[in-house]
């Protein structure tokens, strides 16, 4: 089965998963990254899933346009449906199933780039990574996160049940979000995590000027910020 496939069969898990609120707040930390969100105007979130990565984008940045993007088209499917359904008021967001090598968007279209944890899963790294740059506008910004090989999932999840942000949730969101990072680690094993080394190498490959790599989700996640 190959990774098309295997992301049509499992949509819903995805979705089930991913659908609260601890997993928006990771997603909404991205943009901490970002230097003068103001004049970001094109985002593209890459590897979109079922779309909750990119709500919370075109939430967070309602000047912006933003294309979501998704090889899986069960995934976009359930995407445009909750796009239909629950953010209907969100105008400033679209949805098409597009491959990451081969991106349907000309050169230098958008000012900001950010994918959630798609990159370890592509074959040809070094493709998606160069086509990204392609798309960015001079001086825009790509930012992912990536599974982190280094990381250790006992650590992690026993600094977040002690953690402030935890304790404040209710205890069903804060399970769910224990259930997906625990099947994100074991899946991204089966797939290969990334060395902080590993993606130093990735993105110089790639033609990218200036890449810094920070920590995230206990150190199971890293951010991958990088500049044209």
């Amino acid at each position: 089965m190959n990774g098309r496939d295997f992301f049509n069969a499992t949509a819903w898990v995805y979705d089930f998963i991913t659908d609260q609120d601890i997993w928006r707040d990771q997603i909404a930390s991205v943009l901490n990254h970002v230097e003068s969100l103001g004049d970001v105007e094109q985002v593209l979130d890459v590897g979109c899933g079922p779309g909750v990565s990119s709500f919370v984008l075109a939430q967070q940045l309602p000047f912006a346009e933003v294309k979501a993007i998704d090889l899986s088209e069960n995934m976009i499917a359930r995407a445009k449906q909750h796009h239909a359904t629950t953010f209907s008021g969100l105008g400033n967001l679209s949805f098409e199933v597009a491959d990451a090598t081969r991106l349907p968007f000309a050169a230098q279209s958008f000012d900001l780039a950010v994918g959630h944890s798609f990159l370890y899963l592509v074959p040809d790294q070094v493709a998606v990574l160069e086509d990204l740059r392609r798309v960015l506008k001079p001086g825009g910004c790509l930012v992912l996160m990536e599974p982190a090989k280094e990381g250790r999932i006992d650590r992690a999840v026993r600094a977040g049940w002690r953690g402030k942000e935890w304790r404040q949730r209710r205890p069903q969101e804060s399970a769910r979000f224990a259930l997906s990072m625990i099947l994100w680690r074991f899946f991204s094993m089966r797939f290969g995590q990334l060395s902080a080394e590993r993606v130093q190498q990735l993105f110089e490959q790639a033609g990218f000027s200036q890449l810094r790599i920070v920590p995230t989700l206990g150190g199971l996640g890293m951010h991958c910020i990088a500049t044209p």
